[in-house]
């Protein structure tokens, strides 16, 4: 009898193992590719995406997912900046969310990330002190710790994962004349020395450019094929460029996340790329 039942057992280990290996596959029998995405809220998707509840159908991790039939896994947390998300990756997996595993085996990382630094560094009065006093010192310390973390996060995710492409999401510019991210006390002090909101939006770009070059400085430095930047502050500046009106309905009404659209709009960034490095096929 044991007999029996351990040949019992045994084919169905057998059996279970050739059904995932079936469920792994797509319909025309290709391995089905993983993505996870790590960062922030704009890579969470919790705050844009309307009604919340659907998000995995508006924000674009889930898009991509879908279009794509790819395993998809979220890992991005609200709030973080690039010293948490780099403590984040650093860890083992210690609960069900086997995150670490999760990176070491996806065949795409993408991540949202840099963002936060400077939101929660007081973002307002750096522009200020940029403009007016021709530097800032916290913009300066919050840049240079930055560049450090953005090193040790692609480091460790390389040392986590070698054959990954590694996608980095830079940061678009949401400011404009009627932004909600200027507080009434920094557009009162910039009225003070002649500064209109028309110059607001060049005023954040001025910042963002800096916080967008560190990916592509470090890369200059440490060249690697597999790591993409998926260029959101460009495609938003191009959009914002040709009809401001549109560009101010792609921020949410909390003045700093994407909308729908931008969900979308970066969701045809990050497809294009995936055609582009042959991870994807283009949709019609």
């Amino acid at each position: 009898m044991n007999k029996k039942i351990v040949s019992a057992l045994l084919c169905l280990i057998l059996v279970v193992g050739c059904l995932t290996a079936v469920a792994a596959c797509d319909k025309d029998g290709k391995e089905k590719l993983s993505i996870v995405y790590l960062g922030d809220s704009i890579g969470e998707a919790v705050a844009g995406p309307s009604p919340l509840e659907e998000k995995d159908n508006y924000g674009y991790p889930g898009v991509i997912g879908q279009v794509n039939d790819y395993y998809y896994h979220n890992r991005a947390i609200s709030g973080n900046q690039t010293k948490q998300m780099l403590a984040f990756i650093n860890r083992e997996d210690t609960n069900a969310a086997i995150s670490a595993s999760l990176i070491k085996t996806a065949d795409v990382i993408h991540v949202s990330i840099l963002g936060n630094d400077l939101l929660q560094a007081d973002f307002g009065t750096m522009l200020y002190d940029r403009e007016v006093k021709g530097e800032s010192e916290t913009f300066n310390a919050a840049i240079k710790g930055a560049e450090e973390n953005i090193a040790k996060i692609i480091i460790r995710l390389r040392e986590m994962n070698p054959k990954a492409h590694i996608m980095f999401q830079n940061v678009y510019n949401p400011v404009y004349a009627e932004s909600k991210l200027m507080e009434t006390s920094v557009k009162e002090k910039l009225a003070s020395v002649g500064i209109q909101p028309s110059d607001y939006r060049r005023l954040g770009n001025e910042l963002l450019s800096r916080l967008d070059s560190i990916v592509p400085d470090y890369l200059a430095d440490h060249p690697d094929d597999k790591i993409h930047v998926i260029d959101a502050y460009a495609e938003f500046g191009r959009i914002f460029d040709e009809d401001p009106e549109r560009g101010k309905r792609l921020i949410f009404v909390d003045g700093v996340h994407p909308s729908d659209e931008v969900h979308a709009v970066l969701a045809n960034l990050i497809q294009n790329k995936l055609v582009e490095i042959g991870l994807a096929s283009e949709k019609d």
